[in-house]
Parts: C-alpha cells; structure tokens; sequence
C-alpha cells in the first residue's frame, strides 16, 4: 500500500527518458554528456557545465564561419548547442532531484530559445520544465497548464506542423500527461492517452522509445493493481532492454518486476529482480532510485518475517533519502520502521519513529501518511493494553483513511478496530466493524473482477495473435526445409572439428599424467623413503656440478678474469652421525622407529633454509652444506649449529642427543683448486668422522673432528689415488691441520681397524 506511493515517481522517469535516444547530438562533448544522463546525472552536469563555461556564445556576425548546428571553431559554441547543453544540465540536475537548480537551466534554455526564435528547442525545453515541475516538485496543475500550452503552440504552428520531428513533441506530451493522469487516478483517460501515444511511437521507429513505453504503460497497469496486464508489459520490456543490452532500462525494468512480484506476494523473483536494479543504482550511484530499491527489499523481507533484514535496508533507504531532503519519503520510511519495531515488541522505539513520522508528516501536510501512523498507534496501544486510547485513534485514522478513499488502509483499521472493540467486551460494535470490512473487502473483490475482465480481453487478443504467429510458424517450416541440407553439412563438419578436439584434448591429458607421473618418480627418486630428506642419490648427481661451477670461478679469479675473490662459492661442509638412528628400530619398533625418523627428517628440512643443503647420507649420517663466505671461521661454531640443531629435536624428546660431526671446507687445497673432487672431499669429511667416533669412544658427549690444508699445501702431495692416505701422510708431515673437539690423540693409521671394532 505505502509501497505503491513509492513507485508513482518512477513512472513519469520512465515517460521522460523517452527522447535520450530519439535526439541526435551533433556535439561530441554533449553526446558523451547525454549518455551518461541516465547511469551518471553528476557526469552530465559536471560536462554540460565544463562546455558552458570554456565556450563564449557565437555572435550573429560569426554564423557565417559557424553553422548553426555544428561548431567548427572549438572556442564559441552555437546558440542551439549551448540550449541542448542546459537541457541535458535541467534533466541531469531533476534526476539528482536538485529542482531549484532544473527550474534554473530550463528557464535559461527557453528564454535563449525565444530569442533565436528557435520554436522546435522552445517547445522541447518547456517539456522539460513541465517534467521538473511534476517529477520533482509534484505539482499537477502547472504541469497540465504547461502541457496544455505546449500543445496549443503545436497547433498553431503552422511551421511546426510540417515537420517530421513534431510527431516526437506529441508523442512526449501525450505521455507526460498520461503519467500525471495515471497518478491522478484518472485510470481510464490516462489509458487513452497511452493508446494515443502509441500510434506516434510506430512512426518513431526507436527501440528504445518502444522499451520506454512498455515499462510505463507496465508501471500504470501495475499502480491500478491490473497485475497480469502489468507482467505482459514489463516483461516485453525487460527482454527487449536486454536485447539492445541498455543496462539502464534493464534496472528500471527490474526494479518494476520485483514491484510487481512483491505485491503478487512472489517473494523469491522479487528479491531476484530489487537486487539486481539495487546493484546498478548503487555501483552509479543513483541515490534516489537506489532508496526505493532499498525499501522495497526491506518491504519483501519485512512480509516474509525477516524483520532484522528489514530494518537493515529501512535505516539504508531512510540514509538516503535524508540525504536528498524528502520529508514525505523520510516520514513513510519511518512509518515502516515503526511497523517493523512492533512486529519484534519493541515499543519505545515503535512509539519514538511514530512520533517522528507525525511530526514529519504534519510539516508536509501528508495526510495519508498521518492517518496511517494514527492507526499504527491504535495497534501499538492495542498490544501496550491502552484499549480506549487503541479505539479512539484507530477511529480518528478510519476517518481520514475514509476521506482520502484509501481501501486497504480502511481494510486495515477495520480489523484492528474489531478485535480492540471485542477485547473491551464491546461485541455490537465489533461486530459492526468487521461488517464493515466484510464490505470493504467485498468492494475489492468486484474491482479484483473488474480486473479480471480486463486480463480476458488481453487474453483474446493473444489468442489472436496465436493464431497469426501458427501462419508464421508454417512459413518458418518451409524455410527451415530449405536450410536443412546446409544444415547437415555443417553437423559433419562440426562432428569432425569436434572429434579432433577430443583427440587433442585426450592426448594432452595423456602427457600431462604422464609428465605427473614423472614428476613424482623423480622426486621419490631423489627422496629418502625414511626420511623424507633428499638423498645419496641426489648428492651424486648435484655435488659434483656445484663443485665444477666453483672451481671454474676460482680460477676465473685466479687468472684475473674476475677481480673479487668469489667469496659465496666457498662451501663448508658437516657430515655428521646420529649414532641414536641406529638403534632406534630396535629400542623403539619399526612403527614408532619410522615415525621419529620421518618426524626427525621433516624437522630438519623445515629448519635448514636456502641456500644450506642437507642430505641423507646414509642410515644415520647427514651431510650438511652451507655457504662459507668468511675465510677465517671457527668450526667449533659450526658445530655448535649442528649440535643445537639436532638438541632442539631430541631433547624435547628426551632421546640421545649425541653426535660425531666430521668438519671440511671447499676448496680444500687453498693453492689448488681443482686438486680434490667431489668423491675426495666425501673421503675426507668420512676420516674426519670416523676420528670423531673414535673420540667418542674415549670420551662421553658428543665430539666432532675438522680437517682443513695449510695454505702452503702442495697440490702434488694429494695427488693419488688414495686420498685418505694422502691426509693420513699429509697430516703427519704438518700438511693437514686437524681440529677437534677433545684433546685425545687420534690414531690415524689404525683407521680401518677401529671400523671394524665399532660396533
């Protein structure tokens, strides 16, 4: 019911944007101007007044170099191009609902039209003005009067009646008139004049004159409550909107859809159509539109019961429409969210909005919004148990209800005037009031049927039109016949383009598992099965190429190919023994063995980061690699990393935590680069090792052993085929210094024996 106030505005916007496409701009800047109109006014009048302010007016004396309907010269703009711009600023500034503004550009724009004598563009500006004063400012007699001088101007024009272009003057006065009837409740001239309307759009030829003028006639159907004449309309205009793709008049269309599925109580495909024209008004920033569409979501959500959802969108359209000052608007906003505060008994909030609605509605003089806050207030002191109060608003608000012939407001009075009479034992004069509904629902019920004889007329005439579209169906067949063979043709070719598709499509998948495939294989591969780490295997096939890379820029450095030394491509290197991962499947289980290995590997590998390797070397040895930039670097330090490394596991776990670290550097031979190998260097690190696990022996704890050449070591004093022998000879010829952790004497030459003795 209030609901149906809201909608009447959209009306007359439907009926005004008729002529965005019908004129032609022959002025990029205002072409551009005009297409924004309808998705950005602000745009529009940001353009128009740009264009009005960087041009001077053309003088008569300048015509000669300027026509009339063009600009050559970019700095003047010509007296017809400066009226189309304040139109465009008019209609830009009643969109955003700034009358005082409109009324000022449409002025200006007739009283230049009246000065160049041009009648066509004083004829279109005075439309607009009539538009400014009914769209926003509601006044019906001095809209009429201006449309009635229009048309008498038409008629008198003998100039006028000769041109083409005075069939859209008609056509867009006969629609604004019938808008303000249809508002005016004036239900069957407002329908002739429709009907007149239409014998102009034929001679139009505009797809968007057409769309305009279903959405219209669709919103006057359904502000009649004609519901299934409105669906035919709004319907066609929908997908013919969608079909030329104008996402403007597609959210008008939805915005009258989900109106029409709101009052036919069709609340899924209403909340489908409201959110899709919310989405639009809200990403162009339409504030006026966007508040309608915001009340009516919250007036579905708020009959389905979802009243929390209701007051959300509510409080949004009553934040929009404080922002455009309309105090009508404001006071029914306020009216619903008093209804919605009833229906969750919250009574004070219900009783603070009546009371503002009141106060807003009494400024404006609305007296149907007075007469339904009264009734409101009957119901709120129903539910508080002020019976008598109750009775005597709900009577006051029945009155004016009656005096304004507002049937589903009296519908509503009548039957909370009813149950306060019978809740005051008062049954004669509840018994009168639900008679009295009884016969003001009957009156709906006979206009329902006058309705419905009219949905039987139109359901005649598509019958009809049935009938002519079964002609048209069997033309399409024969056509259809003709086409058949190419049709076949290309089913073939298709079929074959389709099947090759399906070849190449199969073949890709084919490659793409197999190289998954490959890619998993490499990687177990590459993966110590316990661990997780990567493994012996990886090492062979990594080491010995980050071993060559390093020496080639050693020795770039040394021939003076490179001028700094290449500090990051010197490695240190740890292979260190876990002597616990030895026995752990037989203290612990295979299960509970496997499951402290791999939680073990997946540690390391989460605590060891680029660019420092690890790998498993072998059942409880690691191999550990860093980058040794700095050339005088303590291997205690390094050991001490390994150590901390390997405490920060076992030792939470209470586990042994000892370990045999054996320590080298990368280059070995300070002199010579390229003397040791990948293989050596292993040999090496696994003699430091096996010394650190002799240590171990003698002494608890854990132990670690470092190796590195003096830097006056010869190359050809490791030049042998035994390279443990060679630092067994080197160490005891002072070429090799050892570190380590202890002070016991490590016997070198006994180094295989004691392997053996280990157990």
């Amino acid at each position: 019911m209030y609901l149906r106030r809201w909608l009447v505005s959209v009306l007359f916007v439907l009926a005004a944007s008729f002529n965005v496409s019908a004129k032609i701009y022959t002025t990029p800047i205002l072409a551009d101007a005009n297409e924004l109109l309808q998705t950005s006014p602000d745009k529009t009048v940001e353009i128009t007044a740009s264009y009005l302010e960087q041009r001077r007016m053309s003088n008569p004396t300048e015509l000669s170099r300027v026509h009339v309907n063009d600009e050559a010269d970019h700095t003047i703009r010509t007296p017809l191009n400066t009226i189309n711009a304040l139109q465009l600023q008019a209609r830009a500034y009643s969109l955003l609902n700034q009358p005082e503004e409109a009324l000022q550009a449409v002025k200006l724009a007739e009283q230049l039209a009246i000065e160049n004598t041009l009648s066509f563009t004083l004829l279109e500006s005075r439309l607009i003005h009539a538009h400014i004063y009914w769209e926003n400012l509601k006044n019906s007699s001095i809209a009429l009067s201006m449309l009635d001088q229009v048309d008498q101007e038409i008629d008198q024009s003998e100039t006028l009646q000769l041109t083409k272009q005075i069939k859209v003057l008609e056509y867009q006065s006969l629609m604004q008139r019938a808008v303000i009837e249809s508002e005016l409740n004036n239900e069957n001239k407002a329908e002739k004049l429709f009907t007149r309307a239409k014998r102009f759009l034929v001679k139009l030829d505009d797809n968007n004159e057409l769309i305009n003028y279903q959405l219209t006639v669709g919103h006057h159907y359904l502000l009649h409550r004609h519901f299934d004449l409105a669906l035919d309309r709004l319907l066609s205009g929908y997908w013919l909107a969608v079909e030329q793709d104008n996402n403007a008049l597609i959210a008008m269309a939805n915005y009258e859809l989900a109106s029409l599925f709101e009052q036919r109580k069709v609340f899924d495909k209403a909340l489908e159509h409201a959110t899709q024209a919310g989405e639009f008004f809200e990403h162009f920033n339409r504030t006026m539109p966007l508040a309608k569409t915001l009340a009516l979501i919250a007036s579905i959500y708020e009959q389905q019961g979802r009243y929390n959802l209701a007051l959300v969108h509510y409080f949004n359209a009553l934040d929009q429409e404080t922002q455009l000052k309309h105090e009508i608007r404001s006071a029914r906003l306020r009216l619903s969210i008093a209804r919605v505060y009833l229906q969750l008994y919250n009574y004070p909030k219900t009783e603070q909005y009546l009371q503002h609605t009141r106060q807003l509605a009494k400024q404006s003089g609305n007296e149907s919004i007075q007469a339904e806050a009264q009734i409101l207030q009957g119901k709120l002191e129903l539910a508080e148990g002020h019976i008598d109060k109750a009775v005597s608003n709900l009577q006051s608000g029945l009155i004016a209800a009656s005096r304004l012939g507002d049937l589903d407001l009296q519908l509503m009075g009548e039957s909370v005037l009813s149950t306060a009479f019978e809740q005051q034992n008062d049954y004669y004069n509840a018994l009168l009031s639900q008679r009295r509904y009884e016969q003001l629902f009957s009156s709906k019920q006979e206009d329902q049927v006058k309705s419905n004889v009219e949905v039987f007329k139109q359901q005649q005439r598509m019958l009809e039109r049935s009938l002519q579209l079964e002609e048209m169906e069997r033309q399409q067949f024969e056509s259809e016949k003709a086409l058949y063979t190419q049709q076949k043709i290309t089913v073939f070719l298709l079929s074959v383009i389709l099947v090759m598709l399906i070849v190449l499509w199969r073949r890709h998948r084919v490659a793409k598992q197999l190289q998954g495939r490959l890619l998993r294989l490499r990687t177990e591969f590459y993966t110590h099965p316990r661990s997780g780490l990567r493994n012996l295997r990886m090492l062979n096939a990594r080491l010995p190429n980050s071993l060559q890379q390093s020496s080639a820029n050693f020795e770039q450095w040394h021939l003076g190919e490179i001028i700094n030394e290449p500090l990051s491509d010197r490695l240190r290197f740890a292979l260190f023994e876990v002597p616990f991962l030895k026995h752990i499947y037989l203290k612990h289980g295979y299960q509970h063995g496997l499951e402290l290995e791999r939680q073990f590997g997946d540690y390391l590998q989460e605590q060891v980061c680029e660019p420092a390797r690890l790998y498993h070397f072998s059942d409880n040895m690691f191999l550990y690699i860093e980058p040794n930039s700095r050339l005088d670097t303590d291997p205690n330090q390094m050991a001490n990393s390994v150590q901390q490394l390997v405490d920060n596991f076992f030792g939470q776990r209470n586990l042994d935590n000892r370990v045999r670290i054996g320590l080298a550097e990368y280059p070995f031979l300070p002199r010579a680069y390229t003397a040791i190998n990948d293989h050596e260097l292993l040999d090496i690190l696994l003699m430091a090792a096996n010394a650190a696990r002799q240590i171990s022996k003698k002494e608890s704890g854990s132990q670690w052993v470092h190796l590195s050449a003096i830097d006056a070591a010869p190359a050809a004093s490791f030049a042998s085929d035994n390279i443990r022998k060679a630092c067994q000879q080197g160490i005891d010829n002072g070429l090799v210094k050892v570190q380590s952790s202890s002070s016991v004497n490590i016997v070198w030459n006994s180094d295989h024996e004691s392997d053996k003795k280990l157990s």
